[in-house]
């Protein structure tokens, strides 16, 4: 796999204010000669030297590449090895009915007046009480972790 290096550059907000605003000043300059304003033209010589004393700063960012090719061959290779391929197809089936129901319902309670934000206000209050119940206090945390480690325990000896 190869690396493939991008390089960016930021430029703080004030210097692309003041490319802005000299663009802008720029396409008024005739307009200001006819109106005699010299204030807004004498500006613009001090705009450009903020603008070369700000430096640029650059950032490296390095993303590694994609290959499909591998990804096929591991996906493949799992299909391979997997003895009982009905029941997996059956539980993939199953998931994406369900995905596609649960979607569905969403969609229809989402289309109720009021109903949405009675859903956040529950959401909101579970959340409230979830934080009261196991983050708060050092007892409960240990509580929900020794809860947590022992349903991993279940799960990862079926």
């Amino acid at each position: 796999m190869s690396a493939i290096t991008t390089t960016a550059t930021f430029q703080p907000i004030s210097q692309k204010m003041m490319r802005l605003g000299s663009a802008r000043r720029s396409s008024s300059v005739s307009s200001s000669f006819q109106r005699g304003h010299a204030a807004k033209i004498a500006a613009a010589p001090m705009m450009k030297k903020n603008q070369q004393r700000s430096a640029s700063r650059s950032l490296i960012v390095r993303a590694e590449k994609f290959d499909t090719k591998e990804l096929v061959k591991t996906i493949s290779e799992k299909w391979d090895d997997t003895e009982n391929k009905g029941q997996v197809i059956t539980y993939v089936a199953g998931a994406t009915a369900a995905l596609w129901l649960s979607s569905t319902v969403v969609g229809a309670i989402n289309a109720i007046p009021l109903l949405p934000k009675v859903m956040e206000l529950v959401g909101l209050g579970y959340s409230a009480w979830f934080v009261y119940r196991y983050v708060l206090f050092k007892e409960s945390r240990k509580e929900l972790e020794q809860t947590v480690d022992d349903l991993l325990t279940k799960i990862s000896d079926i």
